[in-house]
């Protein structure tokens, strides 16, 4: 295994397993984008995962580009049919060729466990940006990541897929002292079963 399978072998079940992550709706965003850099300005959606952000945005009339590492995310992403670019990358070394009226980074710096990694990635989106570029990035909230997971927590789901019955099962648990969630997913689909263990880092600023 070489990664977490929901950006890997199992990338085509990730829109049916996790769950839209906290923060505006895609509507709200391109609303508040639109009045701080204007209708058809070009958006970077750095770790835009299966591009369901990056594809609304584009049907709002934003020109987006989209950037992942995970090459099955950025398939699925592409297959929405949308008018968003899309192309793979680490966003800790990913470069654009032309400068971003925008940014957006959601859900991704709380993925990068090493304040080196947190504050290239960060940097490389400013530089991405025009002058009076916009940038947006979110992280977990300390106080709120405490009181979810101090008894640690079991998310399960269930879901029906073209390719049979899935289950997903990820528990959670808090290690105060790092600051950081570890996380445990089971993945089982017929008699293929992948399990995984990674981290992320709960921030209280970025």
């Amino acid at each position: 295994m070489t990664g977490r399978p929901l950006y890997h072998s199992f990338a085509w079940a990730y829109d049916l397993v996790v769950a839209s992550p906290g923060g505006p709706a895609p509507h709200a965003l391109a609303r508040a984008l639109r009045d701080r850099v204007g209708n058809g300005a070009s958006v970077l959606d750095a770790g835009c995962g299966s591009g369901r952000y990056a594809a609304e945005l584009a049907a709002a009339g934003f020109r987006v580009t989209g950037v992942d590492r995970s090459t099955q995310l950025i398939a699925v992403a592409e297959a929405r049919g949308a008018r968003a670019r899309f192309e793979v990358g680490d966003l800790r070394a990913w470069r654009p060729g032309k400068p971003f009226d925008a940014a957006l980074c959601r859900g991704v710096l709380n993925d990068l466990i090493t304040e080196e990694d947190r504050a290239g990635v960060v940097a490389g989106l400013r530089s991405t940006l025009r002058p009076g570029g916009v940038l947006v990035v979110d992280v977990r909230d300390w106080e709120a990541s405490v009181a979810r997971y101090r008894d640690g927590r079991v998310f399960e789901r269930v879901v029906a897929t073209p390719r049979g019955r899935l289950e997903f099962v990820s528990e959670t648990s808090l290690q105060r002292s790092a600051h950081t969630l570890l996380i445990h997913e089971r993945i089982r689909l017929g008699t293929k079963e992948e399990e995984f263990d990674f981290a992320h880092a709960v921030l209280d600023r970025c």
